[in-house]
Formats: structure tokens, sequence, C-alpha cells
């Protein structure tokens, strides 16, 4: 089966103690399951602040990928950091809203946001 989900893991910033991991595609079952080691292995050696989660070019999630996120960000915060989601489409980011996950969340527009914080 042709892959529908391809991530980038960026270079922690050690100034502003964050790492950016970029999705492509479409995070669903078929996708996870071909990047989950790489991810997962992101996640547990995350040593910053905040971990970003750049959804610009991700163009559908499902339950499985949303449980996951959420996953990360309880991971994150018993350690005081946080997940933050970038970009999301509006078709992600009105799921994120009606669902709630926006309220546990940050959700920024674009990264632009943030790295001006």
């Amino acid at each position: 089966m042709k892959s529908s989900l391809t991530i980038n893991i960026g270079e922690l910033d050690v100034n502003k103690k964050y790492q950016i991991i970029q999705f492509n595609g479409d995070f669903d079952k078929v996708g996870y399951d071909e990047v989950h080691e790489r991810l997962n292995d992101a996640v547990k050696s995350f040593s910053g602040d905040s971990l970003i989660f750049d959804l610009t070019n991700l163009k559908f999630i499902n339950s499985e990928g949303i449980g996951y996120l959420m996953e990360v960000h309880a991971h994150l915060v018993k350690d005081n950091r946080k997940l933050l989601i970038v970009g999301p489409n509006d078709h992600v980011k009105d799921v994120f809203d009606t669902i709630g996950v926006s309220e546990v969340i940050p959700i920024l527009g674009d990264l632009a946001v943030f790295l001006k914080a």
C-alpha cells in the first residue's frame, strides 16, 4: 500500500528549546503504522520545552491520530513540557475544535506566531 504519511523531524533548537516535527499526508492507520517507530523515538528522546507538530501539509487525521496527539500531550505535561500544533488546515482544525483538542493543546495558525514569541 502506498505511503500516506511522512514526517520530517527537525533538530532541537537549543536556544529556544523547541523541536519541530512536520507531518505530510494522511494521519490514519496506514500512515501511522509506517512512521510510528521514528515518531515514538523522537517523542521519547525529546529534551526541550516545546515539541511542535507542524500540520501545515497534513490533509487528514483520524481518531487514532488524535488519540496519539493526546498521548504525546499527556507524556510531555508530566515533565512540565508542552505540545504545540501549528498550521492545521480548516478541516483538521474543525475536527480539533469539535472534539475539544484545541481546548487542551495550543493550536497556532502558523509557525511564525510561535517563533516571534
